[in-house]
């Protein structure tokens, strides 16, 4: 036995990207041979098969199909179990439904209609900066979805697939629904042996969990039990217990491009995707971190992005993940731990160079977001080999001193003007009644905005009046940068709680930075604060492209864009 793990689309592969990696190593560890699948267009797989395929929906079916027989053959398995998480869910029910070879599923929080989630994706490209097109196209996240594959999708429906008598189910669920009734009463009708399981804390981290605190990933107990009873494992004949031996680490070829696989730091617990343009590696490499707690490719896949145009126009990166996030592990004793977002990352950072080195780069340029801009920023004041940083809405320069005056990060957006329209909301003040709201959180949050302004704003008066003459972390650090020759592009979208920080350190006025010396910032007017939209990643990357070039034109501030 074997099983094939197929994530969710978009929000549904990142937040429990580290969760199913930790899935893949429990049942590995209980003997069944497991891989985890990444569709076309997806994560770090190539897009042509999307390309050619022109429909989304059928191109992952396949990659579905072509991934069971690839983990048969390399396993040795006679069968294999899907494992779904929500939408993935439905790909596997309908990549198994013309398959014999496919003894039963797991599902996590299954998504049971389509029409329902065609639904869920035209909310999200309304909220999130994409575009329903009138022709049918949705447009979310790193997805262009034309008619034929919207139709798929929304033809797909886990109530009317029929399962093959004997196939064993265990459905994992944060709630009854009738729809999920009903695709259990059909299956259970069809002849499956069909079984819910409710869902334990143990899984809350699949779908949701604090922006900056350390998560406690699942243990994956009541599913390890279900396996073994479902699938006990049995003792092979000595001929056949020679497996092939484990398969040989993939090469990819995207346009223009060559990618392989890294591991690397202590004891290569550390993981990354080197990206070489395919005429051979360039001295210089950029390397892309970790922005919050997304895996190395990044939110709508904008690490992957810039990785692959960065190759294109001749130039090498790695993308990679800190210790604890994506595919690297923490350290040892803390590898089912998700870390803090700002956990110190100066020693992954050095180990990146460190194997970088190794192989031949000799310039060194960190990219990241948010946090991963906080992180670059300090590792390149520990880290005298790193000539180049291109910062994209950096946060913060120091963390906060009083450990809850990080929950301003987490509301910096909700402005006392967010809430004051609230109050004319009728929907608002339902929600408020109906215990939906934690009144005291938003109390909190509003008091550490208030008291956060106020000292800020009285520091950066008192050096406007010459009554503080020392400078500021930010100020003297990025002095020590520029002295050192290191170029920084601080890149910023327009919203006004991205440019906070700066703004109070630097101002926005044109020539902001004219007295350090190889430092830019670059506000870019389409851009979102993760590069969700198709126009903001565009947008960011050709502005870093030109920097990373050396280009050092007028920045976007000083030319009179907001």
């Amino acid at each position: 036995m074997a099983v094939l793990i197929c994530p969710g689309l978009l929000g549904d592969e990142l937040v429990p990207y580290c969760g199913l990696r930790v899935l893949a190593d429990r049942l590995a560890r209980a003997g069944y041979w497991t891989a985890r699948l990444e569709y076309p267009g997806t994560g770090d797989s190539c897009d042509y098969a999307v390309e050619r395929a022109g429909n989304h929906w059928m191109a992952w079916r396949e990659s579905v199909e072509q991934a069971i027989d690839w983990l048969k053959e390399v396993s040795g398995a006679r069968s294999v179990m899907l494992c779904g998480m929500r939408a993935g869910a439905m790909l596997a029910t309908a990549a198994a439904s013309s398959r014999t070879d496919v003894a039963g599923f797991l599902f996590f929080e299954p998504t049971v209609s389509g029409r329902s989630y065609v639904r869920e994706l035209t909310l999200d490209a309304e909220l999130h900066g994409g575009r329903v097109l009138p022709s049918g196209e949705i447009e979310v996240g790193e997805f262009r979805f034309g008619p034929a594959t919207v139709s798929a999708i929304a033809a797909t429906d886990l109530r009317e697939a029929v399962p093959r008598a004997g196939q064993k189910v265990a459905v994992f669920a944060r709630a009854e629904s009738r729809r999920l009734d009903a695709f259990l009463a059909a299956w259970r009708q069809a002849g499956a042996e069909a079984t819910t399981h409710g869902w334990s804390d143990d899984l809350n981290s699949l779908m949701g969990h604090p922006t900056f605190d350390a998560v406690r990933l699942p243990t994956f107990h009541d599913v390890i039990d279900w396996m073994n009873g479902a699938f006990p494992l049995t003792a092979r004949p000595a001929a056949e217990r020679a497996l092939p031996r484990l398969p040989e680490a993939a090469v990819l070829h995207p346009p223009g491009c060559v990618e392989t696989t890294l591991n690397f730091g202590p004891d290569g617990r550390l993981f990354g995707i080197l990206c070489d343009p395919d005429r051979g590696p360039s001295g210089q490499v950029v390397i892309i971190v970790n922005g919050g707690r997304d895996p190395r490719y990044g939110a709508s896949r904008q690490g992957v992005e810039f990785a692959r145009r960065l190759a294109r126009s001749g130039i090498s990166s790695l993308r990679a993940d800190f210790a604890g996030l994506g595919d690297s592990l923490g350290p040892v004793g803390t590898e089912n731990i998700l870390s803090h977002s700002f956990s110190d990352r100066t020693a992954d950072i050095r180990a990146m160079i460190n194997a970088l080195q190794a192989r031949g780069y000799r310039r060194f340029t960190v990219q990241g977001i948010c946090s991963g801009a906080y992180h670059a920023f300090h590792a390149a004041l520990a880290e005298p080999r790193i000539s180049g940083l291109m910062l994209v809405n950096q946060p913060l320069f120091t963390l906060p001193r009083r450990p809850d005056e990080i929950t301003y990060l987490d509301h910096r957006r909700l402005t006392p003007m967010f809430y004051l329209r609230k109050v004319f909301s009728p929907q608002s003040w339902q929600t408020l009644l109906g215990g939906r709201v934690d009144f005291g959180t938003v109390l909190h949050s509003l008091w550490v905005r208030g008291l956060r302004s106020v000292r800020l704003g009285m520091r950066r008066a008192g050096r406007e009046v010459g009554l503080i003459r020392k400078q500021s972390f930010a100020q003297s650090s990025l002095s020590d940068l520029c002295q050192r020759g290191v170029r920084t592009l601080f890149l910023f979208s327009p919203a006004e709680e991205d440019l906070e920080m700066f703004r109070r350190e630097f101002t926005l006025e044109p020539g902001a930075l004219s007295s350090y010396r190889g430092a830019e910032m670059r506000v870019v007017p389409r851009m979102d604060h993760a590069l969700i939209s198709f126009e903001s990643r565009r947008d960011a990357n050709t502005e870093m492209l030109d920097f990373v070039g050396g280009s050092s034109g007028p920045s976007m501030a000083s030319r009179g864009q907001p």
